[in-house]
């Protein structure tokens, strides 16, 4: 079987266990890297040293712009081809996995760029303009209260939202599977109004015509209202879910609980939010040396 052909079996095989498009979508972006560089090359005749010389190829190594790619990009092409020999492996379509080689570097994420406090509040108490401006400011409240990801945000439907107990019915996460997320009282509120004139199988977040926002809608509100409140960073829908998740761990320094409220599958995904800020760690640091003092 030639390598471009057990690529689309795979892709196929993860899109029947209705693993998430955002992860076939990365699978195929770095397998097609890869099958271009092997041709027509049949898979059993991937060995050992066609990986090696693939992972030190200039498309592996630099991004088109001639840039150095960074040790997790690198990583994620060592992970995708690794899958795909185990993938062969479990179906006897090669004798022996030469992925073997491959060793995925440890490397420390770094931060993810999130809102300060003093930027929320600007950001949830600005008075912004236009008809949706109730609408959006309740789309910022939610993904900044709930965590919830792009997708998860789009596909709500005013069903979803247990008005009595604030659980919110995600019915379109991420791997497929229904997860809750809570809502509080102020976010409740600020929902309320959305659901008071349409149906509860209507969605939640919808467009001035009353169609479903799309993620690239929603994308574009993020980004103009932030600037609008002037907060001068890059915006996406994932910075209010990283600054969700960053606020939670500070709060209650509870690795596990975070990775509950974001729901991630292993715990490894949610340690980059563990990493210190480096004023916290200098005032503790501080207090830590700091005379005692006596009655």
């Amino acid at each position: 079987m030639l390598v471009n052909e057990a690529v689309e079996l795979f892709l196929a095989d993860l899109t029947a266990e209705h693993r998430s498009h955002h992860t076939v979508a990365a699978y195929r972006r770095d397998l097609t890297v890869f099958t271009r560089f092997v041709g027509a090359a049949n898979i059993t005749e991937i060995t050992p040293a066609t990986l090696t010389a693939f992972m030190a190829s200039q498309s592996v190594q630099n991004a088109l712009c001639g840039t150095q790619r960074s040790k997790a990009t690198i990583n994620r092409y060592r992970v995708s081809v690794k899958a795909l020999f185990a993938w062969g492996a479990a179906r006897w379509l090669v004798d022996r996995n030469p992925t073997a080689i491959l060793k995925c570097r440890r490397h420390r994420a770094a931060p993810p760029d999130v809102l300060s406090t003093t930027e929320i509040d600007r950001l949830l108490g600005y008075d912004f303009a236009g008809i949706q401006a109730h609408r959006d400011r309740a789309l910022l409240a939610f993904m900044l209260s709930t965590g919830c990801r792009l997708g998860e945000t789009t596909n709500l439907d005013c069903r979803d939202i247990d008005w009595d107990t604030g659980r919110v019915t995600l019915r379109c996460p991420k791997g497929g599977e229904p997860e809750t997320a809570a809502a509080g009282d102020q976010l409740l509120a600020l929902l309320r109004p959305l659901a008071a004139s349409v149906p509860p199988g209507h969605a939640l977040f919808r467009t001035g015509t009353d169609r479903r926002l799309s993620t690239r809608q929603v994308q574009r509100i993020v980004a103009l209202r932030c600037q609008e409140a002037g907060i001068c960073k890059r915006m996406t829908p994932h910075t209010l879910r990283h600054t969700f998740a960053t606020r939670l761990y500070n709060a209650t320094g509870d690795l596990r609980l975070v990775q509950q409220a974001l729901r991630h599958e292993f715990i490894t995904t949610t340690q980059m939010y563990a990493q210190v800020d480096p004023a916290r760690l200098a005032a503790a640091v501080q207090h830590a040396n700091s005379p005692v003092k006596t009655p």
